[in-house]
């Protein structure tokens, strides 16, 4: 297939040009062709197929390294099917998703049956985080690391398998897990505030007729993810110290949806000092674009972990994207029925769906020039696949992956859950204006953003 007459982002900047794809891979680009360039692309060209895009803009696939894909005992939140399909319509080309599942994904057993049902069910490449099996148990862990998966996550307010990751042996334990197989620990960074102090706010807050995003932001403040932080990062140091480990064998640590200055800028502060550390990060497209003061029908729509914070947070965070500072955007894509987000506040479960809004927004700052292209294509794409070792994706290059998204400016409209693939059709996003449209979303060359597509997405295997 010929890609012809695009606008091909390559290398940090735009060309007009064409590229032919070969079996799923991308064999040969040709920047501003001449007739000659071009009659040479068509005589390699053997199945015939030209696309012509007309100047529209070719992007590398997106990489979201932060989702919830649900399915197992949770398929009326979302399936394998259901997930990346909305995936595959948005133009993110490969995710990772995240072991709170039903059953849990914290054991060999669990962890082979949850890849096992995404096998031909996958419109997108999909990469498997586990959790950590119960008493951090070596043997458990090895035979979960031999089924392929990305790496393991750690929640401290909510242990999916009863460790607590407050304590500084347990953290110990499994960044030494994470030296010794050179696995990724996926971190969500947040300590539980004290019974009494909980307590209090839920009484001051009603009281005073706060909005319920104001009272979650106060149950889970920025100091606590803050603190968290700064705990995981003392052990990172000690364990490299006291055991006087060599660059290869670091933990490898990724801090997921950070969602404060200081949080981000103790994290940023830490790295540039010690530039061996293998130290990741990723911000969310909510806590970049929205605040706790974001008007909804329903409050609880907007209600996720880490909260929505203060506009100085997202506004920071904002301009830290556009300087070309934060590493990493991903979704936290976390799909949930309409009774899980009914009922009261303390009831009604955290997160919202971010795959099919991620792009629109994102892409639509850029073509207001409010971001530059290529910070967003290193965030989105360049940078996971460089951090996570994800070869021949990420990049517009001849020898990768044909995993392209493709994208136009029309006229403004507005976002409509009701239109999302995925089963979770609301979001804090609603009613949001973009004039971005994606046309064509290319897995190995195969468009996959239209209804009849067959799943083709790939299991990653590490």
């Amino acid at each position: 297939m010929i890609i012809k007459n695009a606008r091909i982002y390559a290398d940090g900047l735009t060309h007009k040009g064409a590229m032919l794809i070969k079996k799923g891979y991308i064999t040969d680009i040709i920047f501003n062709p001449s007739e000659e360039d071009y009659s040479n692309l068509v005589v390699k060209n053997y199945d015939e197929i030209e696309l012509d895009c007309q100047d529209k803009l070719v992007l590398p696939g997106i990489i979201d390294v932060h989702s919830h894909l649900r399915d197992m005992e949770q398929q009326e939140k979302e399936t394998f099917l259901t997930g990346t399909k909305a995936a595959a319509f948005s133009g993110i080309t490969t995710l990772f998703t995240m072991p709170n599942t039903k059953p849990p994904a914290i054991n060999a057993k669990n962890v082979k049956k949850w890849i096992s049902k995404a096998k031909n069910n996958i419109y997108v490449d999909v990469g498997f985080i586990a959790g950590v099996p119960k008493n951090i148990n070596e043997k458990e862990i090895k035979k979960i690391i031999d089924l392929g998966v990305v790496g393991f996550k750690i929640y401290p307010l909510n242990s999916l398998s009863g460790i607590s990751w407050l304590k500084e042996v347990n953290i110990q334990k499994i960044l030494r897990i994470s030296s010794k197989y050179q696995i990724p620990i996926f971190i969500h960074s947040d300590k539980p505030l004290e019974i009494k102090k909980k307590n209090k706010i839920l009484e001051e807050n009603y009281s005073r007729q706060k909005s319920l995003l104001e009272i979650h932001n106060e149950l889970h403040p920025d100091s606590m993810e803050l603190s968290y932080v700064q705990f995981i990062i003392g052990n990172y140091d000690r364990i490299i110290t006291n055991n006087k480990l060599s660059y290869e064998d670091y933990p490898i640590i990724h801090f997921c949806h950070i969602s404060t200055k200081q949080s981000y800028d103790f994290i940023v502060k830490t790295v540039k000092s010690n530039t061996n550390y293998k130290i990741s990060y990723e911000v969310t497209p909510h806590h970049l674009l929205l605040s706790k003061n974001v008007k909804l029908k329903n409050e609880n729509v907007g209600k996720v972990l880490p909260p929505l914070r203060d506009t100085y947070h997202s506004t920071y965070l904002f301009e830290q994207l556009i300087n070309g500072n934060i590493q990493m955007i991903a979704t936290d894509h976390a799909p949930h029925t309409l009774q899980d987000k009914s009922g009261t506040y303390l009831s009604v479960s955290s997160g919202f769906p971010g795959f099919e809004t991620y792009p629109l927004l994102l892409l639509n700052k850029v073509v207001q020039y409010k971001l530059p292209l290529e910070v967003f294509v290193k965030a989105a794409s360049e940078n996971p696949a460089n951090y996570f070792h994800l070869h021949d994706t990420g990049f517009i290059k001849k020898g990768y992956e044909a995993n392209l998204i493709i994208i136009e400016k029309t006229s403004e409209y507005a976002i409509n859950p009701k239109m999302f693939k995925t089963k979770a059709k609301f979001s804090p996003f609603e009613n949001f204006k973009t004039q971005i449209k994606i046309w064509k979303v290319f897995l190995r060359g195969e468009e996959i953003n239209y209804d009849d597509c067959k799943p083709m997405g790939k299991i990653i295997i590490k």
